[in-house]
């Protein structure tokens, strides 16, 4: 049935390059080439694992996006995402895990991520995160496909995003993972709709500490969104894999400040007696001055965390490194902490360059992450944008062992 599915979608695609010339009027594509080099001066703890040298890698992304509309009201979607990485980082990766099969895991209900070539410093594979088609009549929207569910309204935590969890460190994947997913939309009003929404996907879960099992997984959640007082609403509820779920966000603003929250709260459906639930809590504001310098602050509250060193009782072998390369984010662990902050202060310097100062700290493990980045904008379609990601902290703390990394990315739109 899967290959089924897979095929059918792949021939919709085949069918949006060989439109008639007609319809090729009804045909929109985006894209864009990104060269990232990543330098990494890792902490002492990894001097152990042969990490005791600045490691370094590149990769080459190629992105395209295509909008068909055969018809008025029916819309194709695919995003394509091309990637190369290399570099002698990857070949010390290589020793402690199998790198390829990592980057190319696709979680989702149908594999659409493939491997072209590899070897121990090298990898080439690509990804469809977006192939859905919607049908749209009148106040109804269906959406069927890998595609993103974004229920979320903060800037950095959101754990309202049920469908479609995502790491803030992972800044260069702004079009964010998608999901195999069902999306009912019907509007209400002209600022309040219902949704329902359901997604098939695969999770893994641990065994023991050398087994992984891959075990089939559904999110399912109906959502009610309106406007009141001039802010905007939204009240949640379904189930998230194994937990109940429910939740509830807004945005606004107060005095010329964005204002916007999220709260989730999660109950294991198997425990659903023997357990009180998890919540988890994110709030935001923003403000810009008249000088265009804009701040933002963001807290989020996780009643699961710790409060004690983040990764006290992790058993990887790389330690709290080894969540960079989770594939099992979701909502309920955006944060190892009972509670961090983060800060960011942003300026355009001049029309073609801005400078951005980001931060968060755990005031429980006194552990911070530091985050500079100056962004140049070379010609109307070329962009160059440096970055640091600097981790300061003792081991095992949230932020302590990452070390430092800095980045030079440079990116064509096409």
């Amino acid at each position: 049935m899967k290959k089924i599915i897979s095929i059918i979608f792949l021939i919709c695609i085949t069918l949006i390059f060989s439109v008639n010339a007609n319809a090729q009027k009804k045909l929109r594509t985006t894209g864009f080439f990104e060269y990232l080099n990543n330098t990494w001066i890792p902490s002492n703890m990894y001097q152990t694992f042969g990490f005791d040298d600045w490691q370094n890698q590149s990769t080459i992304y190629n992105r395209i996006n295509i909008w068909w509309t055969p018809v008025d009201k029916l819309e194709f979607h695919a995003g394509i995402r091309n990637n190369f990485t290399f570099g002698p980082l990857v070949a010390q990766y290589n020793k402690f895990f199998d790198y390829t099969k990592l980057v190319t895991y696709d979680d989702g209900y149908l594999d659409l991520t493939w491997k072209i070539s590899s070897d121990n410093s090298n990898v080439l594979y690509t990804n469809l995160d977006r192939l859905n088609f919607k049908w749209t009549q009148d106040k109804f929207e269906l959406t069927i496909g890998r595609q993103r569910i974004n229920w979320g309204t903060n800037l950095v935590w959101n754990p309202n995003d049920i469908f479609n969890a995502f790491n803030y460190f992972d800044f260069n994947y702004i079009e964010r993972p998608g999901s195999d997913a069902i999306l009912l939309e019907y509007y209400t009003g002209d600022f309040s709709s219902i949704q329902l929404a359901g997604k098939l996907n695969y999770r893994q879960e641990v065994i023991d500490s050398l087994t992984l099992k891959k075990k089939f997984s559904l999110t399912a959640a109906a959502m009610y969104k309106f406007n009141k007082w001039s802010y905007d609403f939204q009240f949640f509820g379904g189930m998230m894999q194994t937990d109940i779920t429910a939740g509830m966000g807004w945005a606004g603003n107060i005095g010329g400040a964005g204002f916007t929250g999220e709260a989730s709260w999660f109950r294991d459906i198997d425990n659903f007696t023997d357990t009180t639930g998890i919540v988890v809590a994110s709030i935001s504001a923003n403000y810009i001055f008249k000088n265009q310098l804009m701040a933002s602050l963001s807290v989020i509250y996780n009643s699961n965390g710790s409060t004690d060193k983040a990764y006290k009782n992790n058993t990887e072998i790389l330690g709290s490194f080894s969540t960079m390369f989770s594939s099992s984010l979701n909502v309920k662990n955006l944060t190892p902490s009972r509670f961090d902050i983060f800060g960011q202060l942003s300026y355009p310097a001049t029309p073609l360059i801005n400078v951005s100062l980001s931060g968060m700290f755990n005031p429980y493990d006194k552990s911070a992450y530091i985050g500079p980045s100056t962004t140049f904008s070379l010609t109307d379609n070329i962009s160059l944008l440096l970055i640091g990601q600097l981790f300061f902290g003792d081991k095992l703390t949230e932020f302590g062992d990452y070390g430092k990394m800095f980045f030079l990315d440079l990116k064509w739109n096409f």
